[in-house]
C-alpha cells in the first residue's frame, strides 16, 4: 500500500505546507485514524520546526459539517503557524477559511498523574486565554472527504494569528460569551463560546483525553486554539477580518 511509505508521504505534505504549494497525494487512501495521526506526526517531525501547542479542528458542529469531519481533529501547531497581533497574513493556496475560535496557555502539564480530566481541573490548568483567528486549508490539489484525510494533513491547520491577552479572565463567564465578527463587504456574523463543545475549555479537556489515549499530554507553556465558535468564513485576498469577544479583547487580520 502506498501509505506504508510514511516517511515519504510525511516529507511531502512538509515540503507542501513550507513552500505553500500544492501536492498530489491520494490521502484519500488511509484507512484508519492510527495511520493518519502517524503520518501527521513524521511531517510534523520532517517540517522541522518547534512545536507550539495544538490546534482543533471540527470542534462545533457547523464546522464539521462544513468540513465533511465526523468528530473533532487535531494537530501539533509549528512555530512558523503561530503569529501574535499580525495584521497582514498572505493566503497559501487551497485555503479552506477562517475560523474564529478561543487559545488558551496552560500553566502546568496536564493532566498530572491520576488526575481527572474535568472542566474544574482544565480551568486550573490553564495560564491564559486569547481571542484568535485560524486559517485552515488543505496540502493537496484535491479535496478529500473523512477524517482520516483531514487529519495526515496537519488537521486542515495552516496558520493561529492570537490577539492580545487581557489582563484577567473569568474562565468561568467564557460559556456564555458572544463573539460578533465583522468581515469585509459581508454584514456581521455571530457566534457563541457554547458552540465549542458547550465550553470552550471542554475543548481543552477533550484534547487531553485524546492525547492521554496515545500515551502524551499537554506542556507547560502549550498553546491550545478550541476550533470555531462561529461558521467557517470564506475569505481571499483583500478581505479584512475582525473579531470581537467582548470582555476577552478583539483580534483581527488582514488576508492579502
Amino acid at each position: 500500500m502506498y501509505f506504508g511509505l510514511k516517511d515519504t508521504t510525511a516529507e511531502i505534505l512538509a515540503k507542501s505546507r513550507l513552500h505553500d504549494a500544492l501536492c498530489d497525494l491520494p490521502l484519500d487512501l488511509i484507512d484508519s485514524e492510527l495511520q493518519a495521526y502517524a503520518i501527521q506526526a513524521s511531517a510534523q517531525d520532517a517540517l522541522g520546526f518547534e512545536r507550539k501547542g495544538y490546534a482543533i479542528v471540527g470542534s462545533s458542529e457547523s464546522a464539521r459539517r462544513a468540513l465533511g469531519l465526523a468528530k473533532p481533529i487535531y494537530s501539533e501547531i509549528p512555530a512558523l503557524a503561530l503569529a501574535s497581533a499580525t495584521a497582514v497574513f498572505r493566503l497559501p493556496p487551497c485555503v479552506i477559511g477562517a475560523q474564529c475560535e478561543f487559545t488558551f496557555t496552560m500553566r502546568r502539564a496536564f493532566p498530572d498523574a491520576d488526575e481527572p480530566i474535568s472542566l474544574e481541573t482544565v480551568a486550573d490548568a490553564v495560564a491564559a486565554c486569547r481571542p484568535a483567528i485560524g486559517i485552515i486549508g488543505r496540502r493537496t490539489g484535491r479535496a478529500f472527504a473523512g477524517d482520516n484525510a483531514a487529519i495526515a494533513d496537519f488537521g486542515l491547520h495552516v496558520a493561529t494569528v492570537q490577539g492580545s491577552q487581557t489582563a484577567a479572565v473569568d474562565l468561568s463567564a467564557l460559556g456564555k460569551l458572544d463573539v460578533n465578527v465583522f468581515l469585509f463587504r459581508e454584514i456581521g456574523i455571530s457566534g457563541n463560546a457554547p458552540s465549542v463543545m458547550g465550553h470552550p475549555l471542554n475543548a481543552v479537556a477533550w484534547l487531553a483525553g485524546a492525547l492521554s489515549c496515545r500515551g502524551r499530554q499537554l506542556q507547560t507553556g502549550d498553546v491550545v486554539a478550541t476550533g470555531a465558535c462561529t461558521k467557517v468564513l470564506r475569505v481571499h485576498a483583500g478581505q479584512h477580518v475582525a473579531a470581537d469577544f467582548g470582555p476577552l479583547g478583539q483580534v483581527e487580520c488582514i488576508f492579502e
